[in-house]
């Protein structure tokens, strides 16, 4: 970045993450009529921030709270006596406790986009506790009953720490079984699935069909299935479903 880029289109916070990542060298300046600041960055480390007389923390959020001006990066350039040696992630964390909350914009259960990110931040106790509820699926809207738990969701979503857990969805075709009773069979493979992206094998199911009905069954795996949802005579009586439909099939 050799020009001058106004800030009114960049979030900046996202550019000093674009260049950490890109392991870059260098001052991040800002033009500002009330003075420079600058962000000097080192490989993967927060090495200094200057906002006029202003350093470390503070002066970075000075910026974030009127974040205006014109950047540029200058590549190679190094403080001479940096104050800072960190990572962005925990100054990111840190800086974010002192602007306005942004809400979440789903409620349902997250996952951690990056567990080598987040095992190189230095948590507290609490957080650990709420880090681990995550990872078990608790929804955002339930963890966000508490206001720490809430306020740190919100920090690891604007960093992209966390992201919406989506399950998968399987379009599979009804077969009726006599060899269960009272749980509907799907593959092995895609239970396997299920369990990888929500850390927990499921115990049941949710099946759409074209017509926008939902049934909820039970469920357990079979091998070889491929594309069939095998259902037991009594359940296909109860739900109204019929050998051949093609239904939706995903984690309930």
């Amino acid at each position: 970045m050799n020009n001058t880029t106004s800030l009114e289109t960049f979030d900046f916070l996202q550019l000093m993450y674009l260049l950490s990542e890109q392991g870059r060298t260098g001052v991040l300046t800002v033009h500002r009529a009330d003075g420079p600041f600058q962000a000097f960055l080192e490989g993967h480390r927060v090495r200094h921030f200057q906002f006029a007389a202003q350093t470390g923390v503070p002066a970075l959020l000075r910026l974030l709270r009127d974040p205006q001006g014109r950047f540029q990066f200058d590549e190679g350039v190094v403080h001479p006596n940096p104050l800072l040696n960190v990572n962005l992630d925990d100054v990111a964390l840190e800086v974010l406790d002192g602007l306005p909350e942004k809400p979440l914009p789903y409620t349902g259960p997250a996952k951690i986009t990056s567990p080598e990110r987040v095992a190189r931040i230095r948590w507290g106790l609490k957080e650990q506790a709420i880090l681990k509820q995550i990872e078990v699926q608790r929804p955002v809207s339930v963890l966000s009953q508490d206001p720490d738990a809430r306020k740190l969701l919100q920090k690891m979503h604007q960093i992209k720490l966390i992201a919406p857990r989506k399950s998968r969805v399987a379009r599979l075709s009804v077969a009726v079984t006599r060899e269960v009773w009272g749980v509907a069979v799907i593959d092995e493979l895609i239970l396997k699935r299920w369990k990888e992206d929500m850390l927990r094998p499921p115990q049941n199911i949710a099946i759409k069909t074209d017509d926008g009905q939902v049934h909820t069954l039970p469920v357990r795996g079979g091998p070889n299935l491929s594309n069939s949802l095998l259902i037991p005579a009594e359940l296909l009586m109860r739900t109204g479903l019929r050998a051949g439909d093609s239904v939706l099939v995903r984690p309930a």
